[in-house]
């Protein structure tokens, strides 16, 4: 009697996790083989498949001229599509409605997706408690490059925030430089990410001079006269990526898991102090 009570049980618990696992979609990530040279790219796998565990995953060759005959084959209920070349050639496929963007900038109107653009309400909680001094941020941005998604909220963000957008880069580069002559000591600018090498090392020259925090979503500004730089944050990126193929339709996220960068000189040309515990906050710190 108890063995066959036993059997009862089992068949049950198999039938329960069978129904399960018939629930989860079946998760495609599809990336380039050449993309694998970016170590940003095995870090979002990573963590697309602590939320996808049986995730599974398509490197492209080439051009992927065939990637509607590879798709096919293997028949995802979801896929997740990193780098704009791989997201623009799946958009051409059947499998446009049923694919999540990631590892590229873009906006609600082009792709569905988890964008690599910052969100902002992250980034200035953050930005609050390593620089309580900053009482204003000002993001600057050019309109058809954005980094940092301006997200707005109903909660009173402290330190005030003012983003500024430029037509073009020479309209981009006026805002910077008018920027930097009203700058206080309780301010920071945001510099733009694709800023031109020969108007960075001005801006940064000026900055110094003046003691104005440049902060920025580019991480080789830090070697150039950025005090902090903020970026994705690939193993959250990959979980949020993961969870995002759950949507029953389009979705658009920005970046919510952020890394920051410290360029120490620049602290302490700038005065600026940090405790033991906020030092610890930064992922990586150069002299």
């Amino acid at each position: 009697m108890r063995k066959a009570i036993c059997k009862v049980v089992q068949v049950g618990i198999i039938l329960i996790s069978s129904q399960i696992l018939a629930k989860e979609p079946q998760v495609l990530i599809v990336y380039s083989a050449s993309a694998l040279e970016n170590q940003a790219y095995p870090r979002v796998i990573e963590g697309i498949e602590r939320v996808n565990p049986h995730a599974k995953r398509l490197e492209v060759a080439g051009d992927g001229a065939n990637l509607q005959a590879m798709l096919d084959l293997n028949r995802p209920d979801k896929v997740i599509a990193l780098g704009k070349g791989i997201v623009d050639s799946i958009y051409r496929t059947s499998f446009r409605e049923q694919t999540v963007a990631g590892l590229t900038y873009f906006t609600p109107n082009d792709y569905s997706g988890v964008g690599l653009a910052l969100d902002n309400r992250v980034l200035i909680e953050s930005l609050s408690k390593l620089l309580p001094s900053v009482k204003r941020i000002v993001i600057v941005q050019q309109v058809h490059f954005q980094t940092i998604d301006y997200i707005s909220s109903e909660l009173k963000l402290s330190p005030l925030i003012e983003v500024r957008e430029g037509a073009d880069s020479l309209d981009t580069i006026r805002i910077i430089g008018r920027l930097l002559e009203e700058a206080s000591a309780t301010d920071a600018i945001f510099i733009p990410a694709n800023l031109p090498t020969n108007i960075l090392y001005e801006v940064a020259k000026v900055a110094w001079d003046r003691k104005v925090i440049l902060l920025s979503t580019n991480l080789s500004h830090l070697e150039n006269g950025a005090l902090i730089a903020a970026y994705p944050d690939d193993v959250a990126l990959g979980e949020q990526l993961g969870r995002a193929v759950n949507s029953s339709g389009p979705i658009y996220e920005s970046a919510k898991g952020i890394r920051f960068a410290l360029n120490r000189r620049v602290a302490q040309h700038l005065a600026v102090e940090f405790e033991p515990a906020a030092l610890d906050y930064f992922s990586l710190k150069i002299k």
